[in-house]
């Protein structure tokens, strides 16, 4: 009986698509890992990440660049230098004042720098390749929380359509009782009163059915959103298997590795990348040593003519190393070391919080699961004998052995009860999700 309800109360809506158009919870868990905003961003982020960590690369390579400068003194500077240094009869005592140079001189090279040794450059390297690795893997946190989203949407938009479907049923049924007694109260075999105890019951379901659907086009416009599609998209989601016997099989009850979640990894990151931090400002200490090497091409004259081709070009080249070596710098470093090493105390923690956190999340959702079970078993027998109480109550009525009180009693028992049955069914649905997610194996939920 109960499984002939199910299928009644199904066959009956009117609103029934096309197996078709129907999409799954897998299809709409893909469509949101194709299309969502969010997720797009992240993987945008993980592109700059790897620009990044390449720019820094770029950093280690040889730098080459060009230059050119062009001089007009309108009064050349003046140089000044002992007396009798070019003329012995001068007093050596006195300062003459000379013009060294020209009026206009032209200049035109190019320079290659390479580092050659820079601890600091070192450590970059490693904390650009574990910057990249952390926007991967809050790429992939942010994955989990979308799928997470979309799962207890998917299904709360479920039971407010399969909460709809009761309320439709059991419309048609007060339908069909108040033409029965309708026609009774015309004939004078029932009292008006009864009929308008169902008018009032039917008032009720129009209301409770109209609030209910302005929820569930609410939760799929959001479903919408989640998934990256247009909101005038046809959206009809697939009916939930009520066949819940083996469900809990496929999950892992004693699965209680915590430490794979998504969540953990961004914080062990976001730490590596403290400590990489730590050891960047301390290679401030250590000393640095470039080569470079500059070419360059020279031309002076008193009036701008550079662009004779008889004018004399004087070749310059140039190559040299430069160590930098840090000797004080007024203890910045150290107090930046200190800063650093606190931020880093407090990841610590923030990891001692999240291992606490996870695992009371993980107890919550394994009793919440066999909870969930047990109250699923507890509402199918209950709704099994409200369909009984229902069946005997028509049959009475119709044979003038109880009134249609006890009728609409059943009736609202049976209403109820498929309800509570409805509702228990998510429940074990979204238990299943929170296991699952706590143990960071959110993307099994739709396979």
């Amino acid at each position: 009986m109960f499984l002939f309800g199910m299928g009644h109360l199904y066959a009956q809506n009117p609103n029934r698509p096309d197996s078709d158009r129907v999409m799954d919870l897998d299809k709409v868990v893909q469509t949101a890992l194709a299309n969502n905003i969010s997720i797009k961003q992240k993987f945008l982020d993980e592109k700059s990440a790897q620009h990044q960590r390449k720019e820094i690369v770029g950093s280690g390579l040889p730098q080459l660049r060009g230059y050119g400068n062009y001089n007009n003194f309108i009064d050349i500077f003046p140089q000044a230098i002992p007396g009798g240094l070019f003329d012995p009869t001068q007093d050596p005592n006195t300062i003459s004042v000379l013009n060294f140079g020209v009026p206009q001189s032209i200049k035109a090279g190019l320079e290659v720098t390479q580092l050659i040794y820079s601890h600091s450059y070192i450590v970059g390297l490693k904390a650009a390749k574990t910057s990249q690795e952390y926007y991967y893997l809050l790429s992939r946190q942010n994955e989990e929380d979308v799928i997470y989203d979309v799962v207890l949407n998917f299904y709360n938009v479920k039971a407010a359509e399969l909460q709809a479907d009761n309320l439709r049923s059991n419309l048609e049924r007060l339908n069909r009782l108040n033409a029965i007694v309708k026609s009774q109260v015309e004939n004078d075999l029932a009292r008006k009163v009864d009929l308008n105890r169902i008018k009032v019951n039917m008032t009720t379901l129009e209301t409770q059915l109209d609030n209910i659907e302005i929820g569930i086009e609410q939760g799929l416009n959001y479903l919408k959103l989640l998934m990256g599609v247009p909101m005038d998209t046809p959206l009809v989601l697939e009916a939930i298997d009520f066949d819940m016997d083996h469900a809990s099989e496929n999950i892992d009850h004693n699965y209680t590795d915590i430490y794979g979640r998504a969540d953990f990894k961004v914080l062990d990151k976001v730490t590596e990348l403290q400590n990489l931090d730590i050891r960047n400002i301390r290679s401030g200490y250590v000393p640095t040593l470039a080569a470079f090497f500059d070419l360059n091409y020279n031309a002076f004259s008193t009036e701008f003519d550079f662009l004779n081709r008889s004018h004399n070009w004087y070749r310059g080249a140039l190559f040299g190393l430069q160590l930098n070596v840090p000797i004080f710098d007024g203890f910045q470093r150290k107090h930046k070391i200190s800063q650093a090493k606190i931020s880093a105390d407090k990841l610590s923690m923030d990891r001692q919080n999240l291992n606490e956190a996870a695992m009371a999340e993980y107890l919550t959702a394994t009793k919440k699961l066999e909870n969930s079970f047990r109250g699923l078993n507890a509402q199918k027998e209950n709704l099994k004998l409200s369909e009984e109480v229902m069946y005997q109550s028509e049959q009475l009525y119709k044979e003038g052995l109880a009134p249609l009180t006890d009728l609409l009693d059943a009736e609202l028992a049976l209403r109820e009860a498929r309800s509570s049955f409805y509702n228990q069914t998510v429940n074990v649905k979204t238990a299943q999700a929170d296991l699952l997610k706590s143990t960071g194996r959110i993307k099994e939920i739709s396979k």
